[in-house]
């Protein structure tokens, strides 16, 4: 247990290194920029060991298997995210466990989140990569107006936005997929007049250039804990 959290504590101050120098280059502070362990498919002590790190955000992908280890932990020791795909099958669960549910891919699971007037904080996930394979509202503007509006509409509580980058294109692309995020927002807050300070951008390959485009989540997994066995 001792070579787990040393060796985690180790990767976070790395990884903060790396996430400082990214911010300086921004020219935001540190206090902008948050780090989320992602702990799925992990045992709680990696949990545990993140939390004896100083971390505090904890995101799971699976809405079950988080459930479990959130209720071993403890709900009120960590601000847990439900990150993965949420289905409207898990929609229950998922307000019961989690803090946060940062994939909101679709205006069905908007429309059952309004049903049960959940007051949970949420993130829109937006596929800027434009990949196929990825979940996720399109980039495209005015549809994610009427969105945006038809969330205020429901009241419930959207804080920001989630993207996936691009892996393997080059960091061009990598990039543009995280400034289009921002532009989005940017434009968003103006046209609606909300604030919408997350950006849950960059993960263990692509955080420093989440950063530089204006994360302020980033969600390390492998970074941290090494490859899932």
């Amino acid at each position: 247990m001792n070579e787990l959290f040393d060796l985690v504590q180790e990767n976070i101050k790395s990884a903060q290194i790396e996430i400082e120098e990214a911010i300086s280059k921004s020219g935001r502070q540190v206090q902008d920029v948050s780090v989320m362990a992602v702990t799925k498919t992990h045992p709680v002590s990696y949990m545990q060991a993140a939390l004896s790190a100083g971390l505090i955000h904890l995101g799971e992908n699976r809405i079950s298997e988080g459930g479990r280890k959130i209720k071993e932990l403890g709900s009120e020791k960590a601000i847990f995210h439900a990150i993965g795909v949420l289905h409207r099958k898990e929609v229950r669960q998922a307000t019961r466990d989690f803090h946060y549910l940062d994939a909101i891919h679709n205006i069905r699971i908007i429309d059952e989140l309004a049903r049960r007037k959940v007051n949970n904080k949420i993130l829109l996930e937006i596929n800027t990569s434009g990949e196929p394979a990825k979940q996720g509202f399109a980039p495209d503007l005015g549809l994610l107006e009427e969105t945006v509006n038809r969330v205020i509409e429901f009241d419930l509580n959207l804080e920001g936005f989630l993207t996936v980058g691009p892996l393997g294109q080059g960091e061009a692309v990598q990039r543009k997929a995280f400034s289009s995020l921002r532009e989005i927002r940017d434009n968003l807050e103006k046209k609606c007049g909300i604030q919408l300070p997350v950006l849950s951008m960059g993960m263990s390959d692509d955080f420093t250039l989440a950063v530089l485009e204006g994360s302020t989540v980033v969600r390390l997994g492998r970074r941290l804990f090494g490859t899932r066995k």
